[in-house]
């Protein structure tokens, strides 16, 4: 199908401001997306829908929920500014128990890394491919503008990273862990009619179950992640391992509840240490108890 006017529009947005971003210093590219933020907070766009995210959840007091909205519109600027620039260099970066991922591969089951749209989901597939050149594996939903999805594609390629789309994902997943290999999930979005109720934020709502089922039957390592961008411009990225749930005299079905639990409790907890890091406040992630539309 021939590409839209407007995903032609928004493919060229988005190379322009990949050159204006990449011509700038880092430091004054990050300052740009933090105005940049400050404007589309100014503006309401998707304020609405962060609003009955945060009130639903119910974690923080109306004046706490305010100051979190502002922090994360500026931060997701920083973020889009750090993605665009498309540097060949790594930006500034420290990471922590770097060694674990090696250490799980040599037990040859493979590994998954779950992820959240939580900090620079991105930057992990270049810090990854870094590091394991031609091991890592990113599962992803195609995108509407197949021009920004061609363009993605070609930028996680480059870092030595294979897409794995979802209408061929289980195939390629079990592959690729048969091969002693990485496969990045992110587990926090509302996978539709795929997915079963589970405690999320505190919350019962719809939530991804394949991680859970492929951790169960394939006895993979699990590898919670993730990269945070801090006010001295420098990430921290921080690798953990999730322990393996009790599950012992537990039907299949409660073992896969069971992990599934615990990877949405370890994202939970992310996201309550640090909410305005979360880019999935802006997502209808509650959308069987919310009426989005107002």
């Amino acid at each position: 199908m021939p590409n839209k006017v407007s995903h032609i529009l928004e493919y060229l947005l988005l190379r322009l401001l990949q050159i204006l971003l990449s011509l700038l210093p880092r430091k004054t590219a990050l300052s740009f997306g933090a105005v940049l933020g400050k404007c589309l907070y100014a503006s309401g766009v998707y304020r609405k829908i962060v609003r009955k995210n945060m009130e639903f959840v119910n974690l923080w007091t109306p004046d706490e929920e305010h100051r979190i909205t502002k922090e994360l519109y500026r931060m997701m600027g920083r973020y889009a500014a750090d993605f665009l620039r498309g540097s060949a260099r790594l930006p500034p970066h420290r990471v922590h128990n770097l060694e674990l991922i090696q250490q799980l591969l040599d037990k040859g089951k493979g590994v998954i890394v779950i992820l959240g749209h939580f900090g620079n989901w991105e930057l992990l597939a270049d810090l990854f491919g870094s590091h394991f050149c031609g091991l890592l594996n990113v599962v992803a939903k195609p995108m509407r503008n197949t021009l920004v999805d061609k363009w993605l594609a070609r930028k996680r390629a480059a870092a030595s990273v294979e897409t794995i789309y979802v209408d061929q994902a289980l195939r390629k997943i079990y592959q690729a862990l048969k091969k002693d290999q990485l496969v990045a999930i992110l587990i926090d979005q509302h996978p539709g009619s795929q997915g079963t109720m589970a405690a999320f934020l505190g919350k019962k709502t719809c939530t991804i179950r394949t991680v859970a089922g492929l951790v169960h039957k394939t006895g993979c390592a699990v590898l919670p992640t993730y990269a945070l961008l801090r006010d001295d411009n420098i990430y921290d990225v921080v690798i953990s391992v999730a322990p393996q749930p009790d599950i012992a005299g537990k039907t299949d079905e409660e073992a896969i509840t069971a992990l599934q639990t615990q990877h949405n409790d370890i994202l939970s907890d992310w996201i309550k240490k640090h909410p305005e890091h979360w880019f999935g406040w802006f997502h209808k992630r509650f959308r069987e108890s919310i009426k989005y539309k107002s």
